[in-house]
Parts: C-alpha cells; sequence; structure tokens
C-alpha cells in the first residue's frame, strides 16, 4: 500500500502542471477573459460526469475483486461510453447556448466539453490500472495528460491565441494523451476494442447508476458556483472564485491520492477479512484528518501571499475566498476516505444522498450570499455544504468505522 501510495501521490502531484497552466492562463489573459474560460471548462466539467457516469469507479472495484475480467470489463466500458458521452456532450452545446449568448464564450463551451470528452475515456483506462493496482502505469498516464495539455497550452498563450486558442489547445492536447494511453494498456493488457453483449451492458449500467447519479451531483456541487458566479455576478467575480477554487482543489488533491489507494484494497478486505478492512479505513480517516489540518492551517496564514505571488495583484480579492475554502479541507479530506469506504462496502446509495445534501445546502446558500458577498459568499456556501455532506455519510457509515 506505501508503494500504490508514493505512485498516487505522484499522480496528484501532477495536478501541479495544470495548476502552472492556470496561472499562466490568469496572467496572460487577465480577469476576464479568465472568467471566461472559468466558466466554460466549470460547465464542461459538470456534463463530464454524466459522459462517465460511475463506470470509473464500477470498474475499480469489480476488476480489484476479479482482476481476470479487467481486459472485458474495459472492453464493454468504452462501448457503453459512447452513448452516454454523446448524449452529455449534446447537452453541454444545449446548455452552453441557453446560457451565454457571447459567442467566445459559447465556443469555448463546445470545444472544452469535447476534450472531457476524451478524458472520460482517459478515466476507463485509469479505472482498469487502478483495480490491478498498477498505480506506476496510471501515475504515467496522468502525469503524460497533464504534461502534455500544460505544453500545448502554454504555446496557444505564447502565440496569442487567447480564450479560443486555448479551448483548441485542450481538443489537441487530450487527443494525444488519449492515445498515448491507448497505446500504454495495450501493451499493458493487450488488445483494446469495443464490445457489445447485452447482458454485461445492463449488468455494468445497473451497478454505475447509483454511483453515476452521485458524481453528477458532486460535480454540480463543485462547480455550480462558478456557473451561478458568471450569470450573477459576471466573469471578474468568477475568475476571482476560480483562481481561488484551484488552488484550493490542489491542496486537496493528496485526499483524492489516499481515497485511490484505500478503494481497491478497501474493496478487496470486505470480502475476505472485515476486522482488517475496519482497521485500514479507521487508520486512512485519521491520516487523512491530520494532514488537512496541517494544510488548511498553512493556507489560511499565507492567502493573501499566494494568491499574489500565483496570479498578480490583480487576483488580491482572490485571498478571501481561498482562506474561506481552506478552512473546510479538514471535511474535505475526511469525506474523500469516507467515498472510498462507502463503495467498498457497497453503499452506493449513500454517496448520491450525501452529495444531495451538501448541493441542496450549497445552492440555497449562494442564492443569497453570491448578490451579497460575491466570491466569498460562494466559497462560505461550499465550505457548508461539506460539512453537511461530512455530517451525513459519517453518521450513515457509524456501523463500519
Amino acid at each position: 500500500m506505501l508503494r500504490n501510495l508514493a505512485y498516487a501521490c505522484v499522480s496528484a502531484a501532477s495536478a501541479g502542471l495544470l495548476f502552472v497552466l492556470f496561472i499562466v492562463a490568469g496572467r496572460t489573459l487577465g480577469d476576464v477573459e479568465f472568467g471566461k474560460f472559468s466558466f466554460a471548462l466549470a460547465l464542461g466539467t459538470i456534463f463530464e460526469t454524466m459522459m462517465d457516469f460511475g463506470f470509473h469507479q464500477v470498474t475499480i472495484r469489480a476488476v480489484a475483486r476479479d482482476k481476470s475480467r479487467a481486459l472485458d470489463l474495459l472492453r464493454h466500458t468504452l462501448g457503453l461510453k459512447l452513448i452516454w458521452a454523446t448524449g452529455a456532450l449534446a447537452a453541454l452545446i444545449a446548455t452552453a447556448t441557453l446560457l451565454r449568448p457571447e459567442s467566445d464564450v459559447r465556443a469555448a463551451c463546445y470545444l472544452l466539453g469535447g476534450s472531457l470528452v476524451l478524458r472520460s475515456y482517459m478515466l476507463t483506462i485509469r479505472g482498469v490500472l487502478q483495480g490491478l493496482e498498477r498505480f506506476a502505469w496510471d501515475s504515467v498516464v496522468v502525469a503524460a495528460d497533464r504534461a502534455i495539455l500544460l505544453a500545448f497550452g502554454l504555446v496557444a498563450l505564447a502565440s496569442g491565441g487567447g480564450l479560443h486558442g486555448l479551448a483548441i489547445a485542450f481538443v489537441a492536447a487530450r487527443a494525444v494523451a488519449l492515445g498515448f494511453s491507448a497505446w500504454l494498456t495495450h501493451a499493458q493488457l493487450g488488445g483494446l476494442g469495443v464490445r457489445f453483449d447485452p447482458a454485461v451492458w445492463s449488468e455494468l449500467q445497473t451497478t454505475a447508476l447509483p454511483i453515476g447519479f452521485f458524481l453528477v451531483v458532486l460535480n454540480v456541487y463543485a462547480y455550480i458556483d462558478g456557473v451561478m458566479l458568471g450569470v450573477m455576478r459576471g466573469d471578474v467575480e468568477t475568475g476571482l472564485y476560480t483562481a481561488a477554487y484551484r488552488a484550493y482543489e490542489g491542496l486537496s488533491y493528496p485526499a483524492s491520492a489516499i481515497a485511490a489507494v484505500l478503494t481497491p484494497r478497501l474493496s478487496d478486505l470486505f470480502r475476505t477479512d472485515r476486522a482488517r478492512h475496519r482497521r485500514v479505513a479507521i487508520l486512512g480517516l485519521a491520516g487523512a484528518a491530520g494532514l488537512a489540518i496541517v494544510i488548511s492551517t498553512v493556507a489560511c496564514l499565507l492567502a493573501s501571499p499566494l494568491m499574489t505571488g500565483i496570479f498578480g495583484s490583480e487576483f488580491a480579492p482572490a485571498a478571501a475566498p481561498f482562506r474561506i475554502l481552506s478552512l473546510g479541507l479538514t471535511f474535505v479530506f475526511a469525506i474523500w476516505v469516507m467515498h472510498a469506504i462507502a463503495l467498498s462496502v457497497d453503499r452506493e446509495r449513500l454517496l448520491l444522498k450525501t452529495a444531495i445534501a451538501g448541493l441542496v445546502v450549497n445552492v440555497a446558500l449562494n442564492l443569497y450570499v453570491i448578490p451579497r458577498m460575491g466570491a466569498s459568499g460562494a466559497a462560505l456556501a461550499t465550505v457548508a455544504g461539506e460539512l453537511v455532506s461530512l455530517a451525513v455519510i459519517a453518521f450513515s457509515l457509524r456501523s463500519e468505522l
């Protein structure tokens, strides 16, 4: 597990490459254009979950419990995703057209949506690798994707491509990264392809539905603030909040690394050794909470110099929402581990219940605080939603802990 955790940390740390791209984009585009880009990416990320709809998590658990099914599950999932990806992209295009009249914002939404279809297919490949606990190769796939995206994005920004050029760079980079991950998977597991078996597709879809609904709600929860800010307060506030949220999101990546390692291991232990399953779950939860307290304290103390040092003096107002978001890191770290525990004990429906509770609180508060407090209000609503989500899932999993 320590070796797997090390590789998962490498994957999480590679998110720093994306953060570099966001820094350069913020400094190059300015707060208005960066706000447009942030809106398009937030909207696209919400619909990205519909492209996967829980197949990633289902694949990890199924492969971890029966490794002989890895290649077969991969091929069936790739085929099933053709339907979901097409529907989600169509819904994204329609929503972007309704929400924003500006042609440049619409074009960015369409292009970034296309890039997220490609990323969704990479997520399926990663699910198989994680289920097999081949975290070394998974880290290669993730790091390569982000390095390619950084390179393409920097070239687009340096050449003066602006918002449109950056959006095109996302599509081109993700196409190259998907080709690389497909080649790597072919070398590791054998021939790729698409399979159709009504029984297998029905099994995958039925199992994935609760997780899929949960992930859709969770992604809406995570990115609805940026969309609501774009509609209610304009692109400048959206850019400020996104700068703060991306920094905060980067600080939460260690929690995703811990959860990524725990999910396949706990899934296996739940079937083979319940006592050890509980020990590992509690240890993971305690370690994540302790790490979160340290990171949260440092982030709050250094909020102002971090925002201005990273994004420039133009983004100084982003320090306030970043400080508020940092206070919720302890909740987020605990929630990540709780999600891994819930998946391992076949409690997918609990994840949906938890996410809905957090989303309702978040959206309700946003409607009140965004007109009055802007980006800081959105941050406050996010933390409140996280606290409610943690309370719901912790209470529901008390018997497993």
